[in-house]
């Protein structure tokens, strides 16, 4: 008879109420996690010099590292250079189909998964039985973290097939052993109702449909069903502002899908430094900077069979001590937003979501939600151009009042980012409709 069963789906059971999932690595002092980094980086070193992985041997020999002895202690790491999104794209160009940065070949894989390509050409990644449980064992910490436990029904809409992340976040949870209540990305309104529909039969203990629920909030309303009544959702809020700094939870799929998260007392993530060297370096100089001051954020993954050596994610991070009150002992991180979606104009520069809290300011456009998009301005000295709906409950606008609320919008916009805007007021449902994270910026 095999030695195997249904138990290995899952990791073994435990006490509910113990504070960490994994209280070995959480709790490691600082001085054994560094030596452990270490190690691990060496290991790595290692693998690049003795394998195939060609774009990181070279990143070596530009370096001159010969030998994982060469890095003598963990700081050795910043003599190494950078590897970025494009040297991927390159390596993947040169070297059909899959690059000449890879450790395993691709029969060795049991997950391929493609980034987007919203911003270049799509690259792929592979991910080992030993991969994926890497990701499932930090994702757990993090479930963990938040409270939640085995047994319990989450429900998401994250986008499968190509797409990692769906794939991912539905397989961490069921690891975990929550119920996988996995809906489709509300594209139309008939496939936002299937999803309003099970959640009125089977109310989920966590909803993970932040970046679409602002598409089934406004589809419930048409149904006149509530969210928060009918489905056991919490209640409805525009875009949770003023929560303060982002946790750094991921540095996505290709890199480091759960590289951290936050608990009930620290603002900041637990970073899961056993399983890699996390880093805000200053972009110029390519040195860490000091605690608490943002830079870039730079990863290198240990103990994977497909790793990353020095990817630079071009990503704004910072990165902080802890000392946390529950008894983790690794470093916390913040995320500051891509630096690729800096927006600029009138020598402004911001964010979509310091627009969005200008624009939300007017309660008139936000029932059910609030519908706008802007122009990218591409750093001109013209009026910033914000197209906003208004809301549902408002009616047929003549144009006296249509220009009033332009008004109010363009006073907000003005006193919240210093932006002279350019606002029209449109009917309700005149933008297209996203299912899965807001498009606001048009480029006409």
């Amino acid at each position: 008879m095999p030695s195997y069963g249904p138990e290995v789906l899952g990791p073994p059971t435990r006490p509910t109420d113990q504070e960490h999932w994994d209280p070995e690595a959480q709790t490691m002092d600082d001085e054994q996690r560094r030596d452990l980094q270490l190690t691990r980086l060496r290991e790595l070193v290692a693998k690049v010099l003795d394998g195939d992985a060609g774009l990181f041997r070279r990143k070596l020999d530009e370096a001159g590292i010969a030998s994982a002895a060469d890095i003598a202690k963990l700081d050795d790491i910043n003599r190494i250079p950078l590897t970025r999104k494009q040297d991927l794209r390159d390596s993947e160009a040169a070297h059909p189909p899959l690059g000449d940065y890879r450790f395993t070949p691709l029969s060795a894989c049991i997950r391929i998964g493609q980034s987007t390509g919203t911003t270049g050409t799509p690259t792929m990644t592979m991910l080992t039985r030993h991969d994926l449980w890497l990701e499932y064992e930090s994702a757990a910490r993090n479930w963990w973290r938040n409270g939640w436990r085995p047994g319990q029904v989450v429900t998401h809409c994250h986008p499968a097939y190509l797409y990692g992340g769906g794939p991912m976040l539905s397989g961490s949870l069921e690891y975990f052993g929550m119920m996988n209540m996995w809906v489709a990305p509300p594209d139309t309104d008939e496939i936002a109702e299937q999803g309003i529909r099970t959640w009125q039969r089977i109310h989920p203990d966590v909803q993970m449909v932040a970046l679409s629920q602002h598409r089934f909030q406004e589809v419930a309303a048409k149904l006149e069903i509530d969210l928060h009544d009918d489905c056991g959702f919490p209640n409805f809020s525009m875009g949770g502002f003023g929560r303060g700094l982002l946790p750094l939870m991921t540095a996505g799929f290709e890199c480091y899908a759960y590289i951290g998260g936050p608990d009930r007392t620290c603002a900041g993530a637990h970073l899961h430094e056993d399983w890699a060297v996390i880093q805000a370096i200053d972009p110029a100089t390519g040195a860490d900077v000091a605690d608490g001051q943002w830079g870039n954020l730079v990863v290198t993954t240990l103990d994977r069979d497909n790793g990353l050596l020095r990817y630079d994610l071009e990503e704004a991070a910072m990165i902080e001590a802890a000392g946390c009150p529950l008894g983790e002992t690794g470093r916390v991180g913040f995320w500051g937003g891509r630096f690729k979606d800096l927006l600029s104009c009138q020598a402004v520069h911001f964010q979509v979501s310091d627009l969005e809290r200008a624009v939300a300011s007017v309660a008139e456009l936000c029932t059910p939600t609030l519908e706008f998009v802007l122009v990218n301005p591409h750093g001109s000295a013209d009026p910033l151009v914000v197209r906003a709906e208004v809301g549902a409950d408002v009616g047929v606008l003549d144009d006296v009042r249509r220009d009033e609320l332009a008004g109010r919008v363009r006073a907000a916009v003005l006193d919240g980012l210093g932006i002279d805007a350019a606002v029209e007021i449109l009917d309700r449902e005149t933008l297209p409709r996203s299912g899965y994270k807001l498009k606001r910026v048009i480029d006409a």
